[in-house]
């Protein structure tokens, strides 16, 4: 943890993380060891406009540093997760669909809204932000170093599929911050129709709305499932813990849910593999969870990788928890120029 008199014995100047959310932002002071000390957790007021989600930020990003006993002097700067696209360079969130304010009765999501720069002035030290998936991505990578790691890419499994990727040691973010949408590479030419707007997308077969589709899809076939027994007739309770509850107590039905869902992830990662050969698939979400999709999806990416770089690369459950963010967060500020 960080220690509430370490700047008065050491001079020593900590960041702070923040793991900005639809529901919630999440900050804490991160020392150079990547220790966090407590998170802070306030509403994100995510549709309520830019001004309040920053004042939401600066009430965050404060209250953590006086719970680590500290003050803004002894920060040196914040780094964000957010969601979206955000431009790295200019800290201006190009896009972010969660986010917004009813104008006239019609909700307008962030386009290119100012958000690093009004942060860095209303707190007084430096603001970096990156997408929120890869500085999840980055705070695994952080945390996995000391084991010699230097690629990896991660997926994050929840309603929708992000992901990140750190190559030769270096975050991929590409030419304006909006790299490894990897939840929206195309899986199934052709296939089933995305939020997004693009057929056959990851996110289309491997996200929770599929697996859930998926597993009315099956259970409708097959009467005798336990599934029946646990939703009382009703789908609209099921939900995918049921699934696995039911999976790990042997229900086939639901171990087929997992299987098939495993197939197309395990597709998905096998694309990965083949264009970044990491040495570690990291899996973070709570569906990574789920009785039996590790295994089966370990199984796909080995069908559909080359053989060699399968070889080289092992699929691994993310180590950080719901910290990942925030701990991402303190990294991207401690790597940040200036």
């Amino acid at each position: 943890m960080v220690g509430t008199s370490a700047s008065a014995t050491t001079h020593e100047r900590y960041v702070v993380g923040v793991d900005l959310g639809g529901q919630s932002v999440r900050a804490a002071v991160v020392g150079s060891d990547l220790s966090a000390a407590e998170i802070v957790s306030l509403g994100s007021e995510a549709r309520n406009g830019a001004e309040r989600v920053r004042a939401q930020v600066v009430d965050a990003v404060v209250q953590a540093v006086t719970a680590a006993g500290l003050t803004m002097a002894d920060i040196a700067s914040v780094g964000m997760a957010v969601p979206g696209h955000i431009d790295p360079a200019t800290g201006v969130i190009i896009w972010s669909p969660n986010f917004g304010a009813t104008v006239d009765g019609q909700f307008q999501i962030f386009l290119d809204v100012p958000f690093c720069e009004p942060l860095s002035m209303a707190l007084g030290v430096p603001v970096v932000a990156g997408n929120d998936a890869n500085v999840a991505a980055l705070g695994e990578f952080a945390h996995l170093q000391p084991e010699g790691v230097t690629d990896i890419v991660m997926f994050t499994l929840g309603t929708g599929i992000g992901g990140g990727v750190v190559s030769g040691g270096k975050l991929v973010t590409g030419s304006s911050g909006g790299a490894v949408e990897i939840g929206h590479h195309v899986i199934v030419a052709g296939g089933r129709q995305c939020g997004c707007g693009t057929l056959g997308c990851m996110e289309a077969y491997c996200g929770t709305d599929a697996i859930l589709e998926r597993a009315f899809r099956m259970i409708e076939k097959n009467r005798a499932s336990t599934l029946w027994d646990r939703i009382a007739g009703d789908k609209t309770t099921l939900t995918p813990l049921m699934v696995s509850q039911a999976a790990e107590d042997g229900d086939e039905t639901a171990r087929e849910v997992w299987e098939e869902t495993g197939y197309y992830l395990g597709i998905g990662i096998a694309n990965a593999v083949n264009f970044f050969n990491p040495q570690l698939v990291i899996l973070g979400g709570q569906i990574r969870k789920a009785h039996g999709l590790i295994d089966a999806a370990e199984r796909s990416m080995r069908r559909h990788t080359i053989h060699s770089l399968a070889r080289s690369c092992r699929i691994v459950e993310a180590q950080l928890g719901n910290r990942a963010g925030v701990v991402g967060g303190g990294v991207l500020a401690m790597t940040s120029p200036g």
